[in-house]
C-alpha cells in the first residue's frame, strides 16, 4: 500500500521521503526548511522539538499562536503541516483545520512539507470518508494530491498559481 501512495504522489510531482523514524523525519523537514528565512509550522505535525532544531538552524518559524499569523503568512516560504490520514488510491493526502492548524499553512506558502504518518495511511477513498465520518468531524478537510496546477488556453500546465508549487510529503514510519 506504501508503494502504491508513493507512486502515486510522485506521479504527481511530490517529493516523498521516507518512511523514516521520529529523528530522521525531524532532520529531513529541518534541512528542507533550513535553506528559507520564514517558515509557518502548524501545531498538528507530529515531530517532537521541530520548531526548536528550525530555529537552532537560524530559520524564524511563524506558529498558529503568534500574533502576527495573519500579517506575516503571506511571507513564509514554507508551511509545515501534519495530516489527519492519507490515502493510497487515490493517493492524497487529508488535512484537518483546527485551532493551532489552519488551512492557510499549506495553501498560502509556495513550499508545503507534510509529515504523515504510515498508520494513518488507509487503501482507498472510501475507507477514508468512513473513517472521517466515524470520528469528530472537522470544519474543513483540505485533500491535497500535489502541488496547485492549473492550464491556460494553451492547455501549458503550470504549478502554483493558485497553492503551493511544491509539496514535500515527509513518511513518519
Amino acid at each position: 500500500m506504501i508503494d502504491v501512495f508513493v507512486a502515486g504522489l510522485r506521479a504527481n510531482s511530490c517529493t516523498v521521503s521516507g518512511p523514516m523514524n521520529t529523528d530522521e523525519a525531524r532532520a529531513t523537514v529541518v534541512e528542507r526548511a533550513s535553506a528559507h528565512l520564514l517558515v509557518a509550522c502548524n501545531d498538528d505535525v507530529p515531530l517532537p522539538a521541530l520548531v526548536d532544531g528550525l530555529r537552532q538552524r537560524g530559520v524564524e518559524v511563524l506558529t498558529p499562536g503568534d500574533p502576527a499569523w495573519a500579517e506575516r503568512l503571506a511571507d513564509a516560504e514554507v508551511g509545515i503541516t501534519g495530516a489527519r490520514l492519507a490515502v493510497a488510491q487515490p493517493s492524497a493526502i487529508a488535512l484537518a483545520a483546527a485551532p493551532g492548524a489552519p488551512r492557510s499553512t499549506s495553501l498560502v506558502p509556495s513550499v508545503h512539507i507534510c509529515v504523515v504518518r504510515v498508520d494513518d495511511l488507509l487503501p482507498t477513498l472510501a475507507d477514508a470518508m468512513i473513517g472521517v465520518a466515524a470520528g469528530e468531524m472537522p470544519s474543513a478537510l483540505t485533500w491535497i494530491g500535489g502541488p496547485s496546477r492549473t492550464g491556460d488556453l494553451e492547455m501549458i500546465t503550470t504549478l502554483g498559481v493558485h497553492g503551493p508549487r511544491a509539496v514535500e510529503i515527509v513518511l513518519l514510519d
